[in-house]
């Protein structure tokens, strides 16, 4: 199963819904899905367990008479589409005027409608990727009006959300994890939100983990290439001039490299009793000392 899948189960599961997030709810499935009209409202779906709960669900805020049926669709593949309808009858324009006359200030105005509005359009054209490979939830949209509500909703809830075409669709989409996460709490997949920040907490320490690898390899790279490259110069000195010519601090510091190829300057400078600037400063002369003597022999 999805990782959407596993997310939406858990919202189809929890029955504690009020008859204000149920009519927000429809509203918002029935928008995202493009099922108004003039003369009836026909909601297509291909979740048989959406279609069931939009069913019950509508029962509950409407006296209206609704009908459910299924056809077969061969698009992409063989599969069962489930045909909401409600025909044109008395009480029909109430109905529709209600449902649709939730704009985004009414929707900001109570937490149960906000709630309910944005889990309609999750249930009904919303996917989130599992946080192991990405962080990412989208909305496809079949209605521009649908797309630019919850781009407000989002945006006004501080969200960083973004909106855009795809595939001839108003496509919705948030990326960043702590969003989607308020997200989750906010249309009821609470244990989703536990698992999704548990593997955030464990991707994170896996992250930290191989960036302190990485930089413990990096420093000893550098300090074997720091002290290979201070032998080679002390060499040098010692075939040309003899280290017994430098002045007897730079002799001891030389000395002390040439049987410790692999220390830090840290633990030179703990083996010779000075600073660790005081080591680098030592090692700063004998580079300008071989540096001359380089210079010298080029111009020889």
């Amino acid at each position: 199963m999805s990782y959407t899948y596993n997310v939406k189960e858990e919202i189809f599961n929890n029955e504690m819904v009020t008859s204000i997030e149920k009519k927000a709810e429809i509203s918002a499935i029935l928008l995202s899905k493009n099922a108004f009209s003039e003369n009836k409202i026909e909601l297509r779906l291909e979740n048989l367990t959406l279609a069931k709960r939009v069913y019950k669900f509508m029962k509950d805020i409407t006296d209206l008479k609704i009908e459910i049926k299924y056809s077969i669709s061969k698009r992409l593949g063989e599969h069962n589409v489930y045909i909401i309808l409600i025909p044109k009858q008395k009480g029909y324009i109430e109905f529709l005027q209600g449902t649709r006359k939730l704009d985004v200030n009414l929707i900001l105005s109570s937490e149960d409608i906000l709630k309910g509005f944005v889990r309609g359009i999750f249930l009904s054209c919303g996917y989130i990727k599992d946080p192991k490979k990405e962080y990412a939830l989208d909305f496809f949209m079949d209605n521009e009006e649908a797309a630019d509500k919850l781009y407000s909703l989002l945006l006004s809830k501080d969200k960083k959300v973004f909106k855009t075409m795809k595939r001839n669709k108003p496509l919705v989409y948030l990326r960043n994890s702590e969003n989607i996460m308020d997200i989750m709490v906010m249309i009821g997949s609470i244990q989703s939100f536990f698992k999704y920040e548990e593997t955030i907490m464990i991707k994170e320490l896996k992250n930290k983990t191989i960036r302190e690898m990485n930089w413990e390899v990096a420093n000893e790279t550098k300090t074997l290439n720091t002290g290979n490259n201070q032998i080679k110069m002390i060499k040098h000195i010692e075939k040309e001039m003899g280290l017994n010519s430098l002045s007897p601090v730079l002799e001891e510091i030389a000395h002390v490299r040439l049987n410790n190829p692999e220390s830090t300057l840290q633990e030179i400078a703990e083996m010779v009793g000075i600073s660790k600037s005081g080591v680098r400063n030592r090692f700063r002369r004998i580079e300008e000392i071989y540096n001359n003597l380089r210079k010298k022999e080029t111009e020889e």
